[in-house]
């Protein structure tokens, strides 16, 4: 006891001391401007009212999200048209992601352990009081997923690499006993199997040299199959639903094309007929109604969101949800019936979900973090500019409230990937490009050549550009902030995750003139290592990598790849850098930071490391998320003249977590 008030005490003092530590803007611009209150880190990373994923139940009958208990991570169930505090409960658990079974009986999540990515399925049931998970793929060093939920009961159908870590393997998964049953064994280049809602496997995607094959079973137990169509491994081609027992499928496909687009396809012949695409950009995914067979919503993001609604009562409904305005309008889960259904409305700002029953008024059901903070946040619009070879370049640009836009600290925020986009109101790239703009700085997002979303041409456009043009396209963004007035030439700082990362220590080491300063998160420092180092699960897609950026074994492509790598320019790094990575990245491994701050401090180069225990690409542990932000804060502050929120007293208690 006298130890504990002892503790109490110092903590208080502690408090009492560091809780005034804001730090003030320096940067000429942001001086006497009329910013808006500045958000404590701990709103952006531990708001424990922040709730978001919901879903509703195949009956209609019960409602699941994930949020927080108490102080941890959880999926809530209840009862629809009950009150939450008298008929929820919790299961505790960090989920990726998780699925309900068609019986209404289950719950499937899915996660991992300290961001390992070896994913767990573990099941919880419904009915009664009993809250403990059970894991029913319990094994080391393996990854499972769900891929299907079987009609009529508690079956799933699962992916996993338990008998060939290079590979994945289809199971059927029953929640009610436990038991997994295999259904068909990988002959060690399967890169997607087609199973449909009976729990029939319908065809598979095998990849062979540069070529995909579309391939159906011809014998009862899958021991022959009958290739139907062929395209090459670079191809986009995703099916997204198999119909009228395994005849056609739903699928978003390139094939022939420069977008993706919505196509039926032939199983048996691989003909495609387009049913719905966008000029400007790929459709990024659809619903596909249970009952019809046939498209309910497609959605696409030119520059804001856009969603294709086929159902006129429910166009109806979304649209007037959005009030008009631009949103993210995504039906998150929808019941067999068709008539209850969840949404999540989303902007730049937060989001906030919704339950729409028959007629009934939407009922508001949570927000996340973000959408709760709303009034103090900045607008992002989207931008455009040419590159210097001529290439159209699309972005975002958030701007600080209560500042003219006029030569501000800016930050080039560069997203992972590399063939991924940053979108209008995305949730995780927004949170931190709004604590940013709080902060004071423009935040520039580029989606910059490679990028996907922007069809073929565009992406194929990175191949052999990793530090050439990739980068030039980033440099080409600052230049055109520069240009417009936006941003202060001498205060800019670049920041980013995973291939972002990259980008970040290549702005620090090859550009360094063009930045003041560089931050990197979970980084990749040398292109070889990271190929020769990725998870055996990766095998099938090192192809992709391969023609991008070259294959490591081969001596000339390593010398190429070495000469792209930050790792190899650590002596030309001038500014400030600083590091920060999950210890159990199973991705771009630790080594690779590691790697490069022992580089950097060889040349006697200014570098601030920090590694997070118990997360891996990328944090989900509030603790270290809390950490991340304040040191970025401090840094950005640092480096750019910005403001910091300074010591928060969640610190005090993060080591507990």
């Amino acid at each position: 006891m006298i130890a504990r008030f002892l503790f109490c005490i110092a903590a208080l003092f502690a408090f009492t001391q560091l809780s005034g530590c804001a730090i003030a803007p320096t940067h000429p611009s942001l001086v006497s401007a009329a910013l808006p209150a500045l958000i404590p880190v701990r709103d952006f990373v531990a708001d424990r009212e922040s709730t978001g994923g919901y879903s509703v139940s195949p009956d209609g009958k019960k409602l699941a999200w994930i949020g927080i208990d108490g102080i941890t991570s959880a999926v809530w169930v209840k009862s629809i048209g009950k009150d939450a505090k008298s008929d929820a409960k919790a299961f505790h658990s960090r989920a990726r992601y998780y699925r309900w079974s068609a019986d209404s009986k289950f719950l499937a999540i899915v996660t991992d352990q300290g961001g390992d990515e070896n994913a767990h399925i573990y099941v919880g049931r419904i009915e009664g009081s009993e809250t403990k998970l059970v894991d029913l793929t319990p094994f080391e060093k393996t990854t499972s997923h769900i891929t299907r939920v079987i009609d009529g009961g508690s079956e799933i159908v699962v992916t996993s690499n338990l008998r060939d870590k290079k590979v994945f393997d289809p199971y059927k998964l029953d929640l009610n006993t436990g038991k997994l049953t295999m259904m068909a064994t990988n002959p060690g280049n399967v890169a997607y199997w087609g199973v449909d809602r009976e729990g029939l496997l319908r065809g598979r995607v095998m990849v062979q040299g540069d070529q995909s094959l579309l391939q159906v079973p011809s014998s009862a137990d899958f021991s022959t199959w009958k290739t139907t169509a062929t395209w090459s491994r670079f191809d986009a081609m995703h099916a997204v639903e198999l119909a009228e027992g395994g005849k056609w499928a739903w699928a978003l496909s390139n094939r022939g094309r420069d977008k993706q687009a919505l196509v039926k396809l032939d199983l048996a012949t691989g003909d495609e007929a387009v049913v719905y695409e966008v000029p400007e950009v790929d459709v990024d995914r659809v619903m596909i109604s249970r009952k019809t067979q046939r498209p309910l919503l497609a959605y696409s993001m030119p520059n804001f969101p856009r969603l294709e609604i086929y159902d006129a009562a429910m166009k109806q409904r979304l649209q007037a949800l959005a009030g008009g305005q631009p949103a993210s309008i995504v039906v998150t889960s929808i019941d067999d019936a068709e008539s209850t259904y969840t949404v999540s409305i989303a902007t730049e700002k937060g989001s906030k979900s919704y339950l729409i029953t028959g007629t009934a008024e939407p009922q508001p059901l949570g927000e996340n973090s973000l959408s709760r903070l709303a009034s103090a946040l900045s607008t992002s619009k989207p931008i455009s500019y040419t590159s210097r070879d001529g290439l159209q370049i699309h972005g975002y640009l958030t701007l600080p409230a209560g500042v003219e836009p006029k030569n501000l600290p800016m930050v080039l925020y560069v997203h992972g990937g590399p063939w991924a986009r940053d979108r209008w109101g995305n949730e995780g790239q927004g949170r931190n490009a709004q604590m940013m703009a709080n902060r004071g700085y423009a935040v520039l997002q580029v989606n910059y050549r490679g990028s996907s979303g922007y069809g073929r041409a565009f992406q194929e456009k990175a191949i052999g550009e990793f530090a050439g043009k990739m980068h030039d396209d980033l440099i080409d963004g600052v230049n055109w902030a520069v240009k417009t007035g936006v941003a202060d030439p001498a205060k800019v700082a670049i920041y980013g995750g995973s291939y972002g990362g990259y980008a970040a220590m290549l702005g620090a080491t090859i550009t360094p003139e063009v930045f003041a300063c560089a931050v990197n998160v979970v980084g990749v420092t040398s292109l070889a290592r990271l190929l020769e180092t990725v998870p055996p699960y990766w095998e099938l897609g090192l192809p992709w990598w391969y023609r991008f950026v070259g294959d490591p074994a081969k001596p000339a492509d390593r010398a190429i790849m070495d000469a792209k790598s930050p790792l190899f320019h650590a002596a030309k790094a001038t500014k400030p850098i600083l590091i920060l990575h999950g210890v159990n990245d199973p991705r771009v491994k630790l080594e690779q930071s590691e790697l490069m701050v022992a580089a950097l401090q060889k040349a006697g180069k200014q570098v601030d490391y920090v590694t997070f225990k118990g997360d891996g690409h990328g944090n989900f542990k509030w603790n270290n998320n809390m950490t991340l932000f304040r040191k970025t804060e401090d840094f950005l502050a640092n480096c750019l003249g910005g403001r910091s929120s300074g010591f928060d007293y969640y610190q005090l208690g993060a080591w507990a977590f």
